[in-house]
């Protein structure tokens, strides 16, 4: 069948507009949104469409996670040889670290598998991966696509390049960012994009940072260009950063030529004022992935003082999990505890979970994401919805 119908249900747009609609269309050969109506209308319109029946629960955008990590699966429950990490550079050297180093690719691949198959049941239709796997660099974004075709999820995939263990491997995990955007630009796909990753800017010497610039200019397209990175997450990125340059992460980065509207910036808990205004100017995104900075001790971003001054600001897991209702319930209690303020944040996790990561979204993969309405994706998740207090508007 053709079309695909989402019937007798309380759609909630998230476009701003206050219209009811209880069905929609899906065009199931482009996966746009044909039509919205009440659904007499919409099954009489299409009768040849398959019809699922909501039976009167909530029809929602599926959920963006706009910053995870599939690889991290296989660190549940990972004995440690050494004692436990005091600090977030011990986090990364005796687990992290030793954990990327042990991938094959077939670890990739499986490791995608749970994540995708854990995010379908959480209702997560997008998803933006950031990875590693030193020993197994070249061809490990192609497995991890595999993946999330075969599930008809949407993912926007890139390797993490980095010098901490070797100049050789920085470049072999240049090409495999090269490669795999070429690969989109070649085969394009509305499931399937790429970013230029990087691991951080404490592990990525200046050499490499104008190999990236250099390579990504001339060899990829430009509605393909831009940055996957995590930028200072705690304060020694930002300390380093100052030490070894006499400039922050974000000014490197800027000077690098490597911001841009395309490009992400993972967690922010250490920028100053100026950061703020680089990102600002860049139209970069910054991404929180609130539960991981807990869980790493490394502090919070000013993720209200970044939205006031109009950065975007979106909502990831750091692949936590791939439940960005349990994430947004982290980052709630969680700016609440770290202030001890108990208006310390809520309209602004909403924005990001919705409006921002939808238009995070749309700027990489290049149409609307996170919104139900006409010519969007039909990325439609269908909830249960039983609390005491009723849904009105």
């Amino acid at each position: 069948m053709a079309h695909l119908i989402v019937s007798n249900g309380r759609i909630i747009t998230h476009t701003g507009e206050k219209q009811t609609f209880s069905a929609l269309c899906i065009n199931r050969t482009t996966g746009m949104i044909l039509q919205l109506g009440q659904t007499e209308e919409i099954i009489h319109q299409y009768p040849d469409a398959e019809v699922i029946d909501a039976e009167g629960r909530l029809v929602l955008p599926g959920f963006i996670c706009a910053h995870t990590h599939f690889y991290s699966l296989f660190s549940r429950g990972m004995p440690l040889k050494d004692p436990p990490p005091k600090t977030f550079i011990e986090v990364l050297q005796r687990l992290w670290w030793r954990l990327d180093k042990a991938l094959s690719l077939e670890d990739v691949y499986l490791s995608a598998v749970y994540c995708v198959i854990q995010a379908v049941k959480c209702g997560t239709t997008t998803l933006i991966d950031h990875h590693a796997s030193p020993n197994a660099v070249k061809g490990s974004l192609d497995e991890i696509a595999k993946v999330t075709l075969s599930a008809g999820i949407r993912a926007c995939l890139c390797y993490e390049v980095t010098d901490r263990n070797s100049h050789e491997e920085a470049d072999e995990g240049i090409q495999e960012n090269i490669r795999f955007l070429q690969r989109c630009a070649n085969h394009p796909s509305n499931l399937l994009t790429g970013l230029m990753g990087i691991h951080a800017s404490f592990t990525i010497n200046d050499q490499t940072l104008e190999t990236i610039e250099r390579r990504m200019r001339r060899e990829v397209p430009p509605q393909l260009q831009g940055i996957h990175i995590h930028i200072s997450e705690s304060q020694f990125d930002q300390e380093d950063s100052n030490y070894q340059r006499k400039m922050s992460p974000i000014q490197r980065f800027q000077k690098g030529g490597l911001l841009g509207d395309r490009s992400i910036v993972v967690h922010c808990v250490a920028v100053n004022d100026k950061d703020k205004e680089i990102l600002k100017q860049a139209q970069t995104s910054v991404i929180h992935c609130p539960s991981s900075n807990m869980n790493n001790t490394v502090g919070f971003a000013d993720v209200k003082g970044m939205m006031k001054e109009g950065i975007i600001v979106g909502l990831g897991t750091d692949g936590m999990w791939q439940d960005m209702i349990t994430e947004t319930k982290q980052g709630y209690t969680g700016h609440k505890l770290e202030s001890r303020n108990t208006q310390a944040i809520s309209p602004e996790l909403g924005q990001m979970l919705w409006a921002n990561n939808s238009r995070i979204a749309e700027k990489i993969f290049g149409f609307e994401i996170g919104k139900i309405k006409e010519g969007a994706a039909g990325d439609v998740i269908i909830l249960d919805y039983y609390p005491p207090t009723e849904l009105t508007e």
